[in-house]
């Protein structure tokens, strides 16, 4: 359980009816929630609508799912305006939403924590530009932990892909290479109260010595290294 005095900054784009569901289970695990709301995705003001809400945070939690995800596909289907949409404008959305946390930072150390569908790591032959933009934001931590490291820590929840986007289904999504059974090794689907935990568990200052790394929350479905 995270600590009473423990606020967290929360912005999520794309996750519906789960931003709130993780918002509520965050406080339910004792953090203080400070929610980012911005219409308009730039980086300035995405800035002032940290700035608003910063306070003395260090920590954040960020989604960023694509409102069009495109219709699942063979990949030779997809025409070139398409995929620039829904694979490749997702990854520069997030870097947008990172510059903007960070100028309303203002040289604080913070310690990032971002969330993304496991289809990302796994792929799935359906959903090409998802998984592509999953990765490419997975990819985009790593490096700005590299970039940013002397005063912020980043890291990856891959979470199990129905839970953030429930109009994707189990059977859409391939079974797990090596057991090649779907039952997860925990007997059950993660929550978003385990997601919770998580992110809150990377965000904390006892994970000090942890910076881009991804973490899986699947319920032992996928045991990727």
């Amino acid at each position: 359980m995270a600590g009473s005095d423990t606020e967290v900054i929360l912005y999520t784009h794309g996750l519906g009816d789960g931003a709130q569901m993780l918002a509520d289970a965050l406080r339910q695990a004792g953090a203080g929630v400070r929610t980012a709301a911005c219409n308009t995705i730039s980086r300035a003001s995405l800035r002032h609508a940290f700035a608003d809400i910063l306070g003395d945070a260090t920590s954040a939690i960020i989604a960023y799912l694509p409102d069009d995800r495109g219709a699942a596909r063979p990949l030779l289907d997809w025409a070139p305006d398409e995929w620039l949409r829904c694979a490749d404008e997702p990854q520069f959305r997030l870097l947008e939403i990172l510059q903007g946390l960070r100028d309303a930072v203002a040289g604080r150390p913070c310690s990032v924590v971002l969330l993304g569908a496991s289809i990302g790591m796994t792929g799935a032959a359906g959903h090409v530009a998802l998984a592509t933009a999953t990765e490419g934001q997975r990819g985009l931590m790593k490096t700005l932990a590299r970039q940013w490291g002397d005063s912020w820590r980043l890291n990856w929840v891959s979470v199990t892909t129905p839970l953030l986007c429930p109009d994707i289904d189990y059977v859409d999504i391939p079974e797990q290479c090596e057991l090649g059974d779907y039952t997860p090794s925990l007997g059950r689907r993660p929550g978003w109260a385990d997601v919770a935990g998580i992110a809150l568990m990377l965000g904390a200052k006892n994970a000090a010595g942890i910076t881009g790394q991804t973490l899986i929350v699947d319920g032992g479905e996928w045991m990727l290294p």
